[in-house]
């Protein structure tokens, strides 16, 4: 898929201003980026700041060859986002994490702009690497996680990006009551268990990669044992990987992979940024 409309919140802020250069990146040939601010109902005069503002930020991004378009409004930015998205046929909002808030408020903002047709990338406050080279992709088999795959290709294509597929598998339960004495021994079954487990993650892995493989982008894949959230944050580390990309449930908005006990934990602990795909599965 191509991104035809990208749109960047702007509040004058520095670590917003950051999600420019994140845009640029992304965006391809035939992109058109939109800057957007919103402004108290009863301030108007704010709101003609903001356009100056954002103007200036538009004529740079337009003589560099981006086109580039602005959009200030008054309302509540939460709202005046997703209504505009919507309405607009926006397909992916870049947006810096506001450094000092309330990130449970903040959470809920992004909760709402996350829709089938509307993505989003998760961008953090401070010195980040805006080149994307390594992006760390994590599958189960469910439809929300390989929902994301058209959206990472995108992002491979337009930056050249290698993408790591990742299995997170659990380590295998021996049953309480399987005797001390039984043979294989707890050691050897846990092995026989944990082999067959990798087999079938390879395997499932080897058949998501012939795709990447059929738009000619670099890929590797990987089956690790442990915790969620742990695991994915220590292939980013290890992996040097400049993204995470992970999907979120059409039914119930941000499931548990992507806002719930896992994800909190990446996005609270990781300096990386976020692609965040809302899935398609009824």
């Amino acid at each position: 898929m191509t991104y035809s409309r990208i749109l960047i919140p702007l509040d004058g802020s520095e670590s917003a201003e950051q999600a420019l250069l994140f845009a640029r990146e992304v965006a391809g040939p035939g992109t058109e980026l939109v800057l957007f601010s919103v402004c108290p109902e009863d301030d108007l005069r704010l709101c003609r700041l903001n356009n100056v503002y954002l103007e200036v930020q538009a004529r740079s991004l337009n003589a560099d060859g981006v086109n580039t378009r602005v959009h200030t409004e008054p309302g509540e930015m939460g709202e005046s986002l997703k209504r505009y998205a919507a309405k607009e046929k926006i397909d992916l909002v870049v947006a810096c994490r506001q450094p000092h808030t309330d990130l449970n408020r903040e959470d809920k903002v992004l909760n709402n702009l996350v829709s089938k047709k509307c993505s989003l990338l998760l961008i953090k406050p401070g010195e980040v690497n805006t080149k994307i080279k390594r992006i760390i992709l994590p599958l189960d088999g469910s439809i929300t996680s390989e929902d994301v795959l058209p959206y990472v290709m995108e992002l491979a294509g337009a930056t050249g990006a290698e993408i790591i597929l990742l299995s997170v598998n659990s380590f295998p339960d021996i049953p309480s009551d399987r005797p001390a004495s039984a043979k294989p021994s707890w050691e050897e079954y846990a092995l026989i268990l944990m082999k067959e487990v990798r087999e079938q993650a390879s395997s499932y892995l080897e058949r998501i990669s012939e795709e990447f493989d059929q738009h000619g982008i670099k890929k590797q894949t990987q089956v690790v044992f442990g915790g969620v959230a742990e695991s994915i944050l220590k292939a980013a580390e290890d992996e040097k990987a400049d993204l995470i990309a992970m999907g979120t449930h059409a039914r119930t908005g941000f499931d548990r992979w992507v806002f719930g006990s896992v994800a909190a934990t990446v996005s609270a602990m990781t300096r990386l940024p976020m692609l965040l795909v809302r899935s398609t599965e009824n």
